[in-house]
């Protein structure tokens, strides 16, 4: 018998045999001597199992093709950059160059890239009270940042200059709050002992300290 779409509206047309043998196909093993109408709910009940089972592999099969086919570009060609925080001590900054920038970087001499960290004590701050830079490849696009303790405000520019000193902003960052965190996990240093509450210390944190230096040793240095 030719399988169709299993509904309570089809199956009511068929006969009692039709049924049977329709049960049979699916392997439900019922009496003869059963109400039609009970042949009708196991049917229904398999097809529902049947749906169910099918939709779950289309979605499995729709999440594996996306996963495997879709690959996103490396660059979306504009120039933008933002920052987040990954922790009270650390920033993580990603950005992008546009083609037309990228190629009129390429064209100047004695280039140097980097990254312009200023920190203000109000939001609406024009001036910083505070500043670094960090030197980054043209190739770039992403960099963590140690937070200094007790700032309040920071911004990042994508910065550049030439032969002439002149300095030229690419891109900016939003201006985020800085969370405050525990300032002696600021003021560790190798060799320097810090004391912690009982429940500080049972937290691992000396060992999460340790850790800390040995991965991040470059943070440390004057």
């Amino acid at each position: 018998m030719e399988k169709k779409f299993l509904t309570r509206q089809y199956l009511e047309t068929l006969s009692s045999a039709d049924l049977m043998a329709l049960a049979d196909d699916y392997d439900i093993d019922v009496p003869a001597d059963l109400n039609r109408r009970f042949v009708i709910g196991e049917l229904l009940e398999i097809a529902e199992e049947l749906n169910s089972a099918k939709d779950n592999e289309m979605i499995i099969s729709s999440e594996s093709v996306t996963e495997d086919s879709v690959e996103l570009p490396k660059s979306y060609n504009e120039t933008f950059m933002d920052v987040v925080l990954r922790n009270p001590a650390w920033a993580f900054v990603y950005w992008d160059i546009s083609m037309e920038n990228l190629l009129k970087l390429k064209k100047t001499s004695s280039l140097s890239v980097m990254l312009h960290v200023s920190f203000f004590e109000d939001k609406e701050e024009m001036k910083s009270d505070d500043s670094f830079d960090i030197q980054v490849a043209l190739e770039d696009r992403q960099q963590y940042i140690l937070i200094p303790f007790g700032k309040k405000y920071m911004r990042v520019d994508l910065i550049y200059s030439s032969d002439n000193h002149r300095v030229n902003v690419l891109a900016s960052t939003r201006k985020i709050e800085l969370i405050h965190g525990c300032k002696a996990l600021f003021e560790c240093a190798p060799g320097k002992e810090l004391k912690f509450s009982p429940v500080m210390e049972l937290s691992g944190m000396n060992d999460l300290l340790r850790i800390h230096y040995e991965r991040h040793r470059q943070s440390f240095m004057e």
